[in-house]
């Protein structure tokens, strides 16, 4: 994945800096796509918390054994905390976000998008 984020974070560079370009309908078309993809990845990062604590397995000791093993796959990754499937599903939203980014950047809009969200900080600032 992080060779897959390291080109994602390159190209939105090239697009911020006017080298990567593509059609605007083609481009909003991609970044509408990335950004339900990530809407849907964030929706099965959010049903892992439910896999955190499974039931039904019955109380014989190689039940008891591979529902612990499910459990930690599904948020703490076992015997390597990277390897969860939370981790994973965020490392997939983090690239999502990426190639959203990237080809806003490429139709021109990218800044209009970073000045957008900069403002609603703002607006959230001041309430506190």
């Amino acid at each position: 994945m992080t060779d897959q984020a390291a080109y994602w974070r390159n190209l939105k560079q090239q697009a911020v800096a006017g080298a990567f370009r593509m059609e605007d309908g083609l481009g909003e078309s991609l970044r509408a796509a990335c950004e339900q993809y990530v809407l849907e990845l964030q929706l099965l990062k959010d049903d892992t918390k439910d896999l955190e604590h499974l039931s039904g397995w019955g109380g014989l000791d190689t039940a008891v054994l591979l529902k612990q093993k499910f459990e930690a796959k599904a948020v703490a990754g076992g015997d390597d905390p990277t390897d969860s499937a939370d981790q994973r599903l965020a490392s997939h939203i983090e690239i999502a976000q990426l190639m959203r980014d990237t080809f806003a950047a490429a139709i021109g809009k990218f800044q209009a998008v970073d000045q957008q969200n900069a403002g609603g900080i703002a607006a959230t600032g001041e309430g506190i």
